[in-house]
Order: structure tokens, then C-alpha cells, then sequence
């Protein structure tokens, strides 16, 4: 890093395809214009590098919906991604991502706010495949109730790795679209709602629903059935998609031989 005083304190910009100027403060300097990574990298830095990767290919799917609902002392995306660290870290190579690549994710947050959840499981309902949820009409009639549906879109390539995309589509909620299910000994709350039909089935569908009142949303998690994203979370893919990346660093490289 260069600094510099004086005659170059008003200018901005680049002095060539490989320096910035920046200022800070009264200190103007340069600094490289492009991050360079390590080519190798050790299995912590690789786990952190794929999963805020892989979190940021389901931030751009989440903020093409239409409905982003993160609320907290800090911005929107700034939450989302401290919120979904948790979340099972997919291994995909580098190339991969340059695609927009995503997985759906079994728990992801879809939002997050200061109403009160709403429980739901994939279940069934008289044989029928279902979305049992807590839900009473009473609470269905007094709130906006949103279906975030999440589609994993795979496309096999014979000659390359599959390109896998996540789409997700919101649907609001009446009581129309609820069948009442008779309250058991198990239930605490009678009448209550599940959403019935073969879609609650497809392996390759996630669902969740936000409520949402007054620009305020409830937080909430997806549940699915896909298990596609097991595939990229194996030792084998995390070699995958190291060598993407120019390998593992000397111990971590050793201890996987």
C-alpha cells in the first residue's frame, strides 16, 4: 500500500488496471484493485468461503421473489447471512457458482421478525400429503398469511456437473385454501389447518409460511423433503471442490490422503 499527500488529495479512481485510490480520513492511498485469494486454502477457511457463497446464491434467490422480511439492527442482508450460518454447508466448485448455483436447504430462514411463528410440518391428512400447520381461522382472518415456495431445478449434463437453481414463488393465504382438521388429544388447539395436496410431497419442493401484519413478519424456517443437497455435503465433495480452488493447504491436504 502506497500513500499519499498533497497534490493527489482530491482525486479519486484508479491510477491503472491495478490500483485504486482511496481515501481515509485526510490520508489518501492506493491499494490493489481486485481481492486476490490463496490459491490453496485450509478446510476452515474452505467451509467459510462455501457456505458464504452458497448464502449469498440464496440471498439473490430470496431478493428475486420479491418478499425479503429481515428485521433487525442491521440491514436486511446483513441478518439473512448471520441468521443462515447454521444451515448445512454445501461444497460446490468455484465454477459452479458463477452459474448463481443453489441448493435448497432443509431449515433455511426465509424471514425474520418480531410476530409469532408459525408451526408447521410435512405430514399427512387422511393419506393425503400435507402441511399440517398451528393455525386456527380466527388467526387466518385476522393477519396476511404468505406460502413461500421453494423449487430445487436440477439439469443433468452429460458431459459436465449438473446445474441445480433454486426458485422460490409467494402465494398469499385465505381460509379457502386451508382444510380444518378435527382437534386430538395431542392437539392443544381445536380446528386446526393444514394445506393438503401431491405437491407436499415432491422431494424437490420446500415450503414455509410468514405471517405478516403492519411491515412486520413472523421468523420462520423451511421444511422439505429434498435431500438433493446430501450429495454436495460428502468428503468427496468437499475435494471437489477444494481442488477448484487450487487444493487443500499442506496438513489438511495430508490428512484427507
Amino acid at each position: 500500500m502506497a500513500r499519499v499527500k498533497g497534490i493527489l488529495e482530491d482525486l479519486y479512481g484508479r491510477l491503472d488496471d491495478n490500483f485504486t485510490i482511496c481515501h481515509r480520513g485526510k490520508t489518501t492511498f492506493t491499494r490493489p484493485a481486485h481481492i486476490r485469494q490463496p490459491h490453496r486454502l485450509s478446510r476452515k477457511q474452505l467451509l467459510i468461503r462455501e457456505r458464504q457463497s452458497h448464502n449469498n446464491a440464496l440471498w439473490r434467490a430470496l431478493k428475486e421473489s420479491g418478499h425479503v422480511y429481515f428485521e433487525a439492527d442491521k440491514p436486511a442482508y446483513n441478518h439473512f447471512m448471520a441468521i443462515n450460518m447454521h444451515s448445512p454447508v454445501p461444497y460446490i466448485p468455484k465454477h459452479q457458482y458463477r452459474s448463481g448455483n443453489a441448493l435448497l436447504l432443509p431449515q433455511m430462514v426465509i424471514s425474520d421478525g418480531p410476530l409469532p411463528s408459525v408451526s408447521y410440518q410435512l405430514d399427512e391428512v387422511n393419506g393425503q400429503p400435507a402441511l399440517l400447520t398451528d393455525l386456527t381461522k380466527k388467526e387466518v382472518q385476522k393477519t396476511t398469511l404468505l406460502l413461500f415456495v421453494l423449487r430445487q431445478k436440477v439439469i443433468t449434463c452429460q458431459n459436465s456437473a449438473d446445474q441445480f437453481y433454486l426458485s422460490i414463488q409467494v402465494e398469499p393465504l385465505s381460509t379457502s385454501n386451508f382444510t380444518t382438521i378435527p382437534s386430538t388429544a395431542n392437539q392443544s388447539k381445536s380446528g386446526i389447518l393444514a394445506l393438503v395436496g401431491p405437491r407436499f410431497a415432491d422431494p424437490m419442493l420446500g415450503f414455509g409460511i410468514v405471517r405478516v401484519k403492519n411491515g412486520h413478519a413472523s421468523p420462520q424456517r423451511v421444511v422439505t423433503h429434498c435431500t438433493y443437497y446430501e450429495q454436495y455435503t460428502t468428503e468427496e465433495a468437499l475435494q471437489i471442490a477444494a481442488k477448484s480452488y487450487g487444493g487443500l493447504t499442506g496438513a489438511d491436504r495430508d490428512a484427507s490422503l
